[in-house]
């Protein structure tokens, strides 16, 4: 099993702190993009909106969130051997009969997302993360945002 990614919280409370620390770097990229695409001072107030940035907050977080590369042996020896998860706890995207896997554990909301995956590791990694953010913590961090 390989882990990669930085966040992996264990409470909502800490995805809230790892979500608020997004927040200045999103405004870097998305400014410093708009830079690289010359944006004058008027596109870029017109072009760079609130929504913008808190896409780019929520794309890098997702981008950011820890997962789990295996077999699918060894995910379910990992479901297993967890006595927070059970198999009803796993959202499963694409085939059952898949021979490898890639999953996000959000503790705090005692759920698993996972994606199958055949040849393109990093396709599905990026499937997973974005449907993690969207299952998982999207509705809790924009209410703790209001």
């Amino acid at each position: 099993m390989e882990t990669r990614g930085l966040i992996a919280p264990e409470t909502i409370a800490a995805a809230r702190d790892h979500y608020e620390e997004a927040g200045p770097a999103a405004q870097v990229v998305v400014r410093e993009t708009a830079k690289a695409m010359s944006f004058d001072a008027a596109e870029y107030d017109e072009r760079v909106t609130g929504e913008v940035v808190e896409t780019a907050r929520d794309a890098l977080f997702a981008s950011l969130l820890e997962v789990h590369v295996a077999d699918r042996d060894a995910f379910d020896e990992w479901l297993a051997d967890t006595d927070r998860y059970a198999s009803e706890d796993v959202e499963l995207l694409g085939s059952e009969h898949v021979d490898r896997i890639v999953w996000h554990a959000a503790p705090f909301a005692e759920s698993v997302v996972a994606a199958t995956f055949h040849e393109e590791e990093a396709a599905a990694t990026g499937t997973l993360r974005r449907n993690a953010f969207g299952r998982i913590y999207r509705d809790q961090l924009r209410r703790a945002a209001e």
